[in-house]
């Protein structure tokens, strides 16, 4: 049967202690002894040795929680968790110092305490599955004698196993000193490695580096020497060669370089493409507008100047050509907007989206004095973005509500914009014609439209373009609907600062 996990309470106020208590019992932990004060924390965690330490901040006498925790990180490998009603920064910082195993806000659920004991638990077991670890294969390389180093600190003078000495270029016969072992090392090494060793050395501290040495086959061999103090007078290290990771690091880095190099070349090469493509785009959209206003013009003209010399359906089909060529045009001057207004750099500043959309709002009702119309702009809506690139999207969300209305008896449109789980949603929504949810993945494809050009013209270009310069500002664009009842078209800015101003 599996022993149950000793649990230390430290804690002054005898009702959350005894509460703590009980719910630890019930919990199926075993609580051996409850402390008030340092002095007697430490006597108890002495005598009864938990599996762990909860531990108030504040507690009776002149120690507080962080001061006993302290002092037990030195003395016991008992894992602490902090209990406390105060989380200001300069507590905080002290009991981070302890590198407590959790620290737990009162008041706090069962759940939290258990989760927070478990995970405790299971890090301390894994630290010291590690130390064990560390201690093995110690003695594993001392048993086997294979590459390990002794210096006196005193007289300077080294004792190496066989392989040691064979890793460091040395002979059997020669003598060896720490004079000897700098002479080993390559000369570009050398300066530095010295220092190094003799400040570790004065100071008794670790000492972990790698360089190069000229081995007994008159090769060169990376070595990596890892030693800390024995006591007052004795160094003891481990010899490591690792000639063939620092023969890979090189191969490695070169290839790098070749990379880089390749990835530079590359990267020219994109900008060269995208500099004649942007050039070859203006150049065939120019080349294309203009038969294409001849079509329109010529069209235009044989039905104003000879309506009466041509029939009826003559006339029809120059009204289809015209009409089609305008459309064209318009696609040509949507394709070059999108061109412009992807690549364009995104320059963000505080932009006032409420007077966007108000000034767009008020061309559109400028330009059909006859429909009724109700459009309600929130007022103070800020964002940082950009104010050209959000223009364009607060412009075909509006645009586009309004021509969804145009058979609606009468047209409303809002933009507003609200919180939702932390976040600011921007949102325009309309009584339109509304959508079947069900294509709503064709919305944003460029070309694909969910109405016939007939009952609604456009280009089908206009939500992809929103979505492309939404997506550039880190944010989603997404639409609900339902068929005869409307449309809302929510975004979000995240990458900047956003919302409603105040």
């Amino acid at each position: 049967m599996k022993t149950p996990t000793r649990i230390l309470i430290v804690e002054d106020e005898r009702i959350v202690a005894f509460n703590l208590q009980q719910r630890l019992t019930h919990m199926g932990y075993e609580v051996p002894a409850v402390a008030v004060n340092g002095r007697e924390s430490l006597d108890l965690v002495h005598r009864t040795r938990p599996d762990l330490v909860l531990m108030d901040i504040h507690i009776e006498g002149d120690m507080d929680g962080i001061e006993v925790a302290s002092q037990l990180k030195r003395t016991h490998s008992v894992p602490v968790i902090y209990l406390t009603a105060y989380s200001e920064d300069s507590t905080l910082e002290r009991a981070r110092e302890t590198k407590p195993y959790g620290y737990l806000i009162k008041p706090f659920s069962e759940r939290e305490l258990h989760a927070t004991i478990q995970m405790a638990l299971e890090r301390h077991a894994v630290e010291d599955a590690l130390i064990h670890s560390q201690i093995q294969l110690q003695q594993a390389l001392s048993a086997a004698s294979m590459g390990i180093v002794e210096l006196d600190t005193t007289s300077h003078t080294i004792n190496a196993t066989p392989h040691a000495a064979n890793l460091l270029g040395w002979t059997p016969e020669q003598p060896t000193t720490l004079a000897t072992l700098l002479s080993s090392i390559d000369a570009s090494d050398r300066d530095g490695i010295a220092g190094k060793l003799q400040d570790s050395i004065a100071k008794l501290k670790q000492f972990s580096d790698e360089f190069r040495v000229l081995s007994l086959d008159q090769q060169t061999r990376w070595i990596k020497l890892d030693a800390s103090p024995l006591g007052s007078k004795r160094m003891s290290g481990v010899i490591q060669d690792i000639t063939e990771r620092k023969t890979a690091e090189v191969r490695l880095a070169k290839l790098n370089e070749a990379l880089e190099r390749v990835v530079q070349e590359r990267t020219q090469e994109l900008r060269e493409s995208i500099e004649e493509l942007e050039t070859f785009s203006s150049s065939v959209a120019h080349d294309l507008r203009s038969p294409i206003r001849a079509i329109v013009g010529f069209s235009s003209l044989l039905i104003d100047e000879h309506p009466q010399e041509l029939s009826e359906d003559s006339l029809m089909l120059l009204r289809r050509i015209a009409t089609e060529g305008e459309r064209m045009g318009s696609f040509i001057s949507a394709l070059l907007n999108m061109s412009k207004l992807s690549q364009a750099s995104v320059r963000p500043i505080t932009t006032d989206l409420s007077g966007i959309a108000s000034q767009i709002a008020m061309q559109l009702l400028e330009s059909d004095p006859g429909r009724v119309a109700d459009v309600k702009i929130a007022p103070d809506l800020v964002a940082q973005a950009d104010p050209e690139l959000i223009h364009s999207v607060i412009d075909n969300l509006i645009r586009n509500a309004w021509k969804f209305c145009a058979h609606s008896d009468v047209t409303r449109i809002s933009f507003n914009a609200e919180t939702q789980a932390g976040e600011t949603v921007f949102c325009v929504r309309d009584n339109g014609c509304g959508f079947d949810m069900a294509f709503a993945d064709r919305l944003f494809k460029p070309f694909l439209r969910l109405h016939a050009n007939e009952d609604y013209a456009g280009t089908g270009l206009g939500l992809n373009l929103a979505q492309r310069i939404v997506k550039r500002h880190k944010g989603r664009i997404w639409a609900e609907s339902t068929v005869g009842q409307g449309a809302a078209f929510y975004f979000t800015l995240p990458g900047f600062a956003s919302g409603l101003h105040t």
